[in-house]
């Protein structure tokens, strides 16, 4: 009786310290995507965000809405990140000169650059991305923002922009994009019905760093629309509603 009352206490301790124990993060997570990426006791459990930016051509009947509009969207409680992030770009399966796409990527992000200098200019949210032959997507937490391209699962998904964050700090931790590869790119002055206009794609997706997708007729001409159409240009640049949800998350001190 009291070799099994001490299995009994022995199997309730080992209990204890495994539910205790920060497991790696691919052991944690392989399908709800949430778990403890740090191996220190008490280290917060993190959460993960995916958009999916679908195309969808534009209704030729509906209404001409400008980017006047004043709408915007922010994440679930605000999310953002609490100091300047730097992307690591990865063109190699994009079928475009490398030099155009870094510096495509480049005017993507300094459009959301430029809208927080508006009204605070000491303060910079992407650093100047940088090439990097070997960056690939990971869908667990590796601290590293990527730019990739590659096949995604959902029909007529034209990107994917996945983030971790800390759900009791609010604080972005890791922004990953993905092009799809099932799609003809373009970085060109003016890009045709058949192509993605990389820039408009990049600058929409660019802008989930703090920013959700819009729905809502009247918002077909911003940037955060959450659908995008082939040859369409005109979301390189952003809306009133853009930069008015952008300099509300970073736009102060």
């Amino acid at each position: 009786m009291k070799k099994l009352f001490y299995l009994m206490v022995v199997i309730a301790v080992l209990g204890l310290i495994v539910s205790g124990c920060s497991i790696p993060l691919k052991s944690v997570v392989p399908t709800s995507e949430k778990g403890n990426p740090k191996p220190e006791l008490g280290a917060p459990t993190l959460e993960k965000i995916t958009f999916i930016h679908y195309a969808k051509p534009n209704d030729r009947s509906q209404p001409v809405w400008d980017e006047t509009v004043d709408k915007y969207k922010l994440l679930p409680g605000g999310l953002k990140w609490a100091a300047t992030m730097k992307y690591w770009v990865n063109s190699t399966e994009s079928n475009l000169d490398e030099g155009d796409v870094m510096d495509t990527i480049s005017a993507s992000l300094k459009t959301w650059n430029d809208a927080i200098a508006e009204t605070l200019p000491s303060f910079e949210l992407f650093a100047t991305p940088e090439p990097d032959n070997e960056a690939s997507y990971n869908k667990y937490i590796d601290y590293s923002n990527t730019v990739t391209w590659g096949e995604l699962p959902w029909v007529n998904a034209i990107a994917m922009c996945a983030f971790w964050f800390d759900p009791a700090t609010k604080e972005i931790l890791e922004s990953d994009v993905v092009f799809s590869t099932g799609f003809v790119w373009s970085t060109g002055d003016t890009c045709s019905d058949d192509e993605m206009d990389l820039q408009s794609i990049a600058t929409h997706e660019f802008g989930h760093n703090g920013l959700n997708d819009l729905y809502s007729s009247p918002s077909m001409a911003l940037t955060m629309y959450g659908y995008g159409d082939s040859g369409d240009i005109e979301k390189r640049t952003l809306g009133t509603g853009d930069i008015s949800g952008i300099q509300e998350l970073y736009g102060s001190p």
